[in-house]
């Protein structure tokens, strides 16, 4: 029914009409606008993961047949519904929550029982609860999901297989053929005057090397026939330790073993800038960054225990100091930032404070006699994260809480495992290390393999995505594992 109210003004006549509740009912499910405010409020929470779609139910407590749905529209934590005519003053409400999408598996559901006000609002708040620890939208098997293993973003049903030693869809098989067809380590030229310390990929198939020799820097880009495409710079004086290059536009951020930071585009035209923080001559030994919310922020560790944050355009700042020397840190973002290093007679590890206080010490196992440095970490996930250090010490991080995993077993220098210098992870079966004894091996979650035995002398190893590895060496030569495609 419409209900209509005319005004004559002289020859103008002015009709509108105002919908009432049946025809509210038709037109929206929840029945409220300007004119009806909702009978009732739902408060959403999500707690672990990000829904790919949210319904909510309504039922007549009193006559389980009047019953409607409402969806709930992506990132809205609040809906609203006013009673229905005819139903009884008690309704039951309850949220749904699947993964990725409308149509993907339930994984959550939260429901409540409320008393609808004949002309007021009242509210009721739902929390649906689901595991998705590793960001990917696929929620863990561990609560009602499809995520076979939440800690890798490498690991999912909508995964497309690659050659990574990992199963990446779920669906039982590991490295299927032909998967790993054309997969193997090509080097590049070996570039005069340059020893390398570190790579830092940007996007597939491109990195950036640094140098500690001759202000030499090298972008590589690889080709589909093999080979490489390498652009030198020797702009930037200093002898540079550490690098991480921004995937947007490939610049690249760099520290140096005398304490500078700096930074440079891939455009030839543009000058490095180097920026004028002191460190004091203490080396910056490792830097990771993130783009976020439209900007640009590194951390940084030096020797003499600085953790430093360079807010880029801005000058890096330092933000915290520990009593140790550091050597490397790393992190998914801000949150879940981890440091390593030394205190000079035991390895140490340090994690981010969310309150912005000072950074807190963690809990490590007890080191075996001559493992005194942590060298490298990487955050796989929250809840996991793998660091290598002297004499074959491997921990894991999991849930918070450090362990000891098996040394690489060969021995040498009168029996001692070799230091793990540098680690790379994509999830508990593909760990990467990179050994003092110039080797690059993988840790399968229960042994160690062997992955590339070198002469060169390989100093550092990095990834973006668990099917493409860079490393580099001593004497100038970069070196990439992947498919051409």
């Amino acid at each position: 029914m419409t209900r209509a109210v005319a005004v004559g003004l002289g020859l103008l006549c002015i009709t509108c009409t105002v919908p009432d509740i049946d025809e509210l009912e038709a037109e929206r499910p929840s029945g409220c606008d300007a004119s009806h405010p909702c009978h009732v409020q739902v408060r959403l929470t999500y707690d672990g993961f990000r829904p790919g779609c949210v319904t909510l139910r309504v039922v007549d407590a009193e006559e389980a047949s009047r019953t409607f749905e409402l969806p709930v529209p992506e990132g809205v934590g609040e809906v609203g519904f006013i009673r229905r005519t005819g139903w009884s003053d008690t309704v039951k409400v309850t949220a749904s929550a699947r993964e990725r999408s409308c149509a993907g598996q339930e994984v959550a559901t939260a429901s409540g029982q409320v008393v609808v006000p004949e002309e007021d609002t009242t509210s009721v708040e739902l929390t649906l609860s689901a595991l998705d620890e590793d960001g990917d939208g696929y929620v863990s098997t561990a609560t009602r999901g499809t995520d076979c293993d939440d800690h890798s973003v490498s690991i999912s049903p909508g995964v497309e297989e690659r050659c990574d030693f990992l199963d990446n869809n779920c669906d039982g098989r590991q490295d299927p053929v032909p998967v790993c067809n054309g997969v193997e380590w090509r080097t590049t030229e070996r570039l005069p005057g340059a020893s390398f310390q570190d790579v830092a990929p940007h996007v597939r198939g491109q990195a950036w090397l640094v140098s500690d020799s001759n202000d030499v820097l090298a972008h590589v880009r690889r080709e589909t026939d093999g080979g490489f495409d390498v652009q030198s710079f020797t702009d930037c004086h200093g002898a540079w330790s550490t690098a991480w290059a921004r995937p947007s536009d490939g610049r690249v951020f760099m520290g140096s073993w005398m304490g500078q930071l700096a930074t440079r585009s891939l455009s030839a035209t543009e000058p490095c800038t180097l920026t004028s923080f002191d460190g004091g001559g203490a080396a910056i030994q490792d830097l990771v960054g993130f783009e976020m919310d439209g900007g640009t922020t590194l951390y940084a560790v030096s020797e003499t225990g600085d953790i430093l944050r360079w807010d880029y355009p801005a000058e890096p700042q330092r933000v915290a100091h520990v009593d140790a020397d550091l050597r490397s840190i790393h992190g998914l973002d801000p949150r879940t930032l981890i440091t390593v290093g030394t205190t000079g007679n035991g390895p140490v590890a340090y994690h981010v404070n969310s309150d912005g206080g000072p950074w807190l010490r963690e809990s490590l196992p007890q080191p075996s006699q001559g493992q005194v440095a942590l060298q490298a970490v990487h955050v796989v996930a929250p809840g996991l994260a793998y660091a290598g250090g002297d004499q074959g010490l491997f921990l894991e991080r999991s849930a918070g809480t450090w362990s000891t995993k098996p040394p690489y077993p060969i021995f040498v220098d009168g029996g001692v495992a070799p230091d793990l210098l540098g680690v790379v992870s994509f999830g508990r079966g593909a760990v990467f290390a990179h050994l003092g004894t110039d080797d690059l091996v993988r840790f399968d979650g229960v042994a160690w393999q062997d992955f590339l035995f070198g002469t060169q002398g390989f100093t550092t190893l990095e990834g973006l995505s668990s099917d493409e590895l860079w490393s580099a060496t001593q004497d100038g030569t970069g070196f990439y594992f992947g498919w051409l495609k």
